[in-house]
């Protein structure tokens, strides 16, 4: 067993640590002093001279001294804390400077018993710890200072409770230090210590990353690590279901001018992109937003002022795919009551990539909140109907999409029906075409809810819209007219039935025929002999309705006798003359 430490033994260490006697020598002088600090006290007396003389030998240069006065420091400072902690505190500031220059050693062995030591002098000398972690090893230029500063500053904080707003600054300046590992360790010490914090610490740090302009790739791990956790939002609907469909296109060999009704009437829209989904941790974080985002929409649309427009619509849409409408939802759709202002404004831009991020908004709103957004309708409709009429097919088409998830999700009211008989009056054929797919979705989804159509008049203005789209000018505007009657005739046959009664001949028949009644018959018609360039003698004709009509033709197959007496290629022909059937002709049927 080592014997107590003597005076005289102190003595010798401190004078053969300045000499140039061997290190083994030296070395054996500190072995001494260490196996007598783990086993006795230490003198009140030689305290200071013992810390001098351990603290020379772990500043030597050779490596083997260094182990052994660095881990003998270690001790004594283990053996004070429980002895006279006071000790420690009247060391720190001769003794820190080496234990932080070892927190970067390039040895393992080193940096952990530098840590080891920090954890000890902390208990009696807190402040002077803490701002030498802070102000030296975490803002060195040692990156290995850096990363073992912040390990010791997470274990601390998890173990002891340290507190770590004061160290917040500067992890926001290493989250962008130029070496990648110091960046990473930052990231993960941030993510972890700020996993368990109140929500207001969470907005704190977001402002934290804004300030001080860490990366977008580092910001959003952090942000997304510290999301609340909340259940998964359901997922929006593809645009394949609430945009109208077009009907399908007549089987011809080649294009006819005649049936431009045919045609779409606007490109199909793009689907909808995806954001990625941010989050707020309080209610004032998030009225902060929208407080920012009504700067963005005062007065005209500039050139300043346009992108930020942009990233608000976005921002707003990550929102929505964060944790809001789990969280906040009665403060988001307030803000978005006192920003529909700039929402609009956004949707009505004549720039397209601003425009469709409103749309996509107000469809991620409608999708999300549903009847939520009732207060917010009425305004949105009268901008979306005229937005529809616009030349510009993208947003057009923008509008009609948007209109028709709206009322697909929304409470009906009778104001959505006069919308949308308004729709069917308009001069531009796009808002009365767009209208007739807005219609079956009504009448798709209030199917078993009638009363509510019925109540108010609004029954009345859906037959209204119906008969004016079946007797519409447009072909388009009748032939997709004919589509929601059927709808329309599934949930009130007799109504359907008086309706029907009150059209042309002509219009009953094109009625009766559409591909939408369940009842429609097929026609076959047996021309006899096959002709050449036919395949069969029985020909099925399924001519469009629209081209029919258009056209008023009166159809007239003839034998196979009359094709013969006609010159060579003429084949049929109506009561007009005009040849209905030709080998080389562009109709062909299938």
């Amino acid at each position: 067993m080592a014997e107590k430490i003597t005076e005289d033994q102190v003595n010798d260490l401190l004078k053969i640590l300045r000499t140039d006697a061997s290190v083994d020598h030296k070395v054996q002088h500190v072995t001494g002093i260490k196996s007598g600090i783990k086993q006795h006290n230490v003198p009140d007396a030689l305290v200071p001279q013992i810390f001098d003389g351990l603290r020379t030998a772990s500043a030597s240069p050779h490596a083997v001294l260094v182990n052994a006065g660095f881990t003998a420091l270690n001790h004594l400072l283990t053996r004070l804390s429980r002895q006279e902690p006071k000790y420690i505190a009247k060391e720190a500031k001769h003794t820190l400077p080496l234990v932080i220059d070892k927190l970067g050693d390039t040895k393992d062995k080193f940096r952990s018993l530098a840590s080891q030591a920090l954890t000890t002098m902390y208990a009696a000398a807190p402040m002077d710890v803490e701002r030498s972690v802070r102000n030296v090893a975490m803002v060195g230029k040692n990156p290995r200072a850096k990363e073992a500063g912040m390990h010791w500053l997470l274990y601390m904080h998890q173990e002891h409770g340290v507190q770590f707003r004061a160290y917040v600054p500067t992890l926001m300046e290493l989250l962008e230090d130029a070496d990648g590992m110091v960046r990473d360790v930052a990231k993960g010490t941030v993510i972890e210590l700020f996993r368990h914090a109140p929500n207001t610490a969470k907005s704190d740090l977001k402002r934290q990353l804004k300030n001080f302009n860490v990366r977008p790739a580092i910001e959003q791990a952090i942000v997304k690590e510290l999301a609340p956790n909340t259940a998964e939002r359901p997922k929006t609907p593809g645009l394949e279901a609430a945009a109208p469909v077009a009907a399908p296109k007549p089987k011809l060999a080649a294009s006819v001018s005649s049936v431009s009704s045919e045609r779409p009437i606007t490109p199909a829209p793009e689907a909808r992109s995806e954001v990625d989904p941010a989050y707020v941790n309080t209610q004032r974080e998030l009225d902060d937003i929208f407080r920012e985002m009504m700067t963005y929409f005062e007065g005209k649309e500039t050139e300043q002022n346009w992108l930020k427009r942009e990233e608000s619509m976005t921002k707003l849409r990550k929102l929505i795919a964060g944790n809001v409408p789990q969280d906040f939802p009665d403060t988001f759709l307030l803000g978005l009551k006192g920003l529909l202002d700039g929402i609009i404004k956004a949707i009505t831009s004549l720039r397209t990539s601003l425009s469709k991020e409103g749309c996509n908004l107000v469809q991620d709103i409608a999708t999300t909140f549903g009847p939520g957004m009732d207060p917010l309708v009425e305004l949105l409709m009268q901008t979306f109907i005229k937005l529809a009429a616009a030349t510009k097919k993208i947003a057009s088409q923008q509008a009609n999409t948007t209109v028709d998830i709206i009322i697909g999700k929304v409470t009906y009211n009778s104001r959505i029906m006069q919308h949308i008989w308004g729709a069917c009056q308009d001069k531009n054929v796009q808002p009365r075409t767009y209208a007739t797919g807005w219609l079956k979705t009504i009448l798709n989804k209030e199917a078993h809810h009638k009363s509510h159509i019925e109540h108010g008049g609004g029954l009345e203005l859906v037959e209204k819209c119906i008969k004016k789209g079946l007797n519409d000018a447009n072909p388009g505007v009748r032939e997709r007219m004919r589509a929601t009657y059927w709808v329309f005739a599934k949930v009130w046959p007799a109504r359907a039935d008086m309706l029907r009664d009150t059209l042309e001949p002509t219009a009953q028949k094109l009625l009766d025929k559409d591909p939408n009644n369940p009842n429609a018959p097929k026609r076959e018609v047996d021309s006899g002999r096959a002709r050449p360039g036919l395949a069969s003698t029985k020909l099925v004709l399924n001519w469009p309705s629209t081209l029919i009509e258009t056209n008023s033709i009166r159809w007239n197959v003839c034998s196979a006798d009359e094709t013969h007496q006609e010159a060579p290629g003429n084949g049929c022909k109506t009561s007009n003359g005009r040849p209905l059937l030709r080998a080389d002709s562009r109709w062909t049927f299938h």
